[in-house]
């Protein structure tokens, strides 16, 4: 049976206890007195890490038998060449022996036998297993192993007792994999987070950079740090997006180093955000990065040694009613009146006239839709959906304006709109930039100031242009 015989490096691990062997201790008792064997047999896996040590390894070597008190002896011998080609031919392999030059036995205490061709084993009456410890140099095997591709190097050790043994039991190949210890970031790649005005101030977000061992026996250290422009637009410009760096006073890292003791596999690291530095709808990224280790021996595993947090402020909707928007001109007849724009239903529409004449056109903003907020805004995200069924009043050209005493209007800034990609068809939303004011106002003015119909800042009677509108939607936030 095949099993992974895994072992960390470099303390020796205590694979097993007295125990053990007693699996196989009654196996065979009418047949041997007592026998000596391998614990696991045959062919096994073996995980090496390079860390710039050598490797020390347990092989337990068990003794069962109908005398279970009974006293034995035993020795572990090496494969030579002649032992390879034989076990290759009758097992249909093609293994190739690790030089001798690259292990060696040793005592519990890593001291070098002095006979290293053989490793004598005596067990009491009251020993269940022995343990033989194999050295291995882990630096110089993984070497020739990259020189050698295509060979398969092993392991091969034989035990000799006075009783016949199985061939099942009585060898071991060990089948080394090299492995070189790697950290990596338990998340990885993009995650995204929204905030509103309700969001908490300060938003905290963790992550865990982890060793891919089973043990560690070193203290060590790592530097993370986060992601500048040059990273951020080589990753925007492989993964076809357009984030913008997370300014530098919106985000800390409480810590950049993260410290690694004996018996530590993981470490935690916190990324805080302040929101209050963050513009509306900006899709803002912050790379966190882990830049390198103390211990050089290990590698920061190149596909999972970063993580983008992707941040973005949304505006937060604000819910208009009918008393709060009126129009300056309005089409009796067709269409269902301003209250339309604020429904909810887009089969439902607002129409300025488009017959009769137009005395009250505003130079800047045409024919408009004043809304009369409840609370007071300092930026806003405004949308609109062109009427449906009919989309020859769609704008064309959008001014907003902002006031407090609603007699004396500004253009708040990104509020005047021309852009070529405005709808032109029935029925389909379309939002606005982000609009900023540099204070708190209590009134916007939603001005069309060109339709598909022509310019509505002029007063017209003989020519008549108009717009028509299914609904409007407010989002804003009192904080930027």
């Amino acid at each position: 049976m095949k099993t992974i015989f895994k072992y960390l490096i470099p303390a020796a691990l205590a694979l097993f206890a007295a125990a053990a062997c007693e699996d196989h201790r009654s196996d065979n008792m009418e047949e041997f007195q007592t026998m000596v064997y391998f614990r696991n047999g045959g062919e096994q896996n073996l995980t090496l890490f390079r860390t710039g040590e050598d490797g020390f390894y347990r092989i337990p070597v068990c003794k069962s038998g109908r005398n279970l008190d009974g006293k034995a002896s035993a020795v572990v011998i090496p494969f030579d060449q002649a032992q390879m080609s034989m076990y290759n031919t009758s097992k249909e392999t093609n293994f190739t022996l690790i030089p001798a030059s690259l292990f060696s036995f040793t005592d519990a205490d890593k001291n070098p036998l002095p006979d290293q061709a053989k490793v004598n084993l005596d067990f009491g009456s009251d020993d269940a297993y022995q343990v033989v410890y194999v050295s291995l140099k882990t630096v110089a095997l993984s070497a020739l192993m990259e020189a050698n591709p295509d060979n398969e190097y092993v392991l091969g050790l034989q035990v000799f007792a006075d009783e016949p043994v199985s061939s099942d039991i009585n060898l071991i190949v060990l089948k080394p994999e090299i492995q070189v210890p790697k950290l990596a970031l338990q998340t990885t790649g993009i995650e995204p987070h929204q905030y509103t005005n309700a969001s908490p101030a300060v938003a905290s977000y963790r992550n865990t950079l982890s060793l891919n061992m089973d043990e560690n026996q070193w203290d060590f250290t790592c530097s993370i740090a986060p992601g500048d422009e040059a990273w951020l637009a080589d990753y925007n410009y492989n993964n076809a997006k357009n984030y913008t760096l997370l300014p530098a006073k919106a985000f800390n890292l409480p810590t950049t180093e993260l410290h690694f003791t004996k018996g530590k596999l993981d470490v935690e690291f916190d990324v805080e955000i302040t929101r209050a530095y963050m513009d509306m709808l900006v899709e803002y990224a912050l790379p966190i990065i882990v830049t390198d280790c103390s211990k050089s021996e290990f590698v920061i595993d190149a596909k999972k040694n970063y993580f983008l947090l992707n941040l973005r402020m949304d505006p937060d909707k604000i819910t208009l009613s009918s008393d709060m928007v009126e129009v300056s001109a309005n089409h009796a007849g067709d269409g269902d009146g301003a209250p339309a724009l604020v429904d909810g239903n887009i089969a439902t529409y607002w129409h300025s006239p488009w017959s009769g004449s137009v005395t009250n056109a505003d130079p800047v903003y045409g024919i408009y839709v004043d809304i009369s907020l409840k609370s007071p805004l300092k930026a806003i995200v405004m949308s609109y959906c062109t009427r449906a069924n009919n989309p020859n009043g769609v704008p064309t050209h959008i001014v907003v304006g902002v006031s407090n005493d609603k007699t004396n209007w500004e253009v708040i800034d990104n509020g005047d709109v021309a852009d070529p990609e405005m709808p032109t068809s029935a029925a389909t939303w379309f939002t606005l930039p982000v609009m900023k004011h540099t204070s708190n106002f209590k009134y916007i003015r939603f001005g069309i100031a060109e339709s598909i119909a022509g310019d509505l800042r002029v007063n017209y009677a003989s020519s008549p242009k108009w717009v028509a509108l299914a609904e409007l939607e407010l989002y804003g936030t009192s904080d930027n």
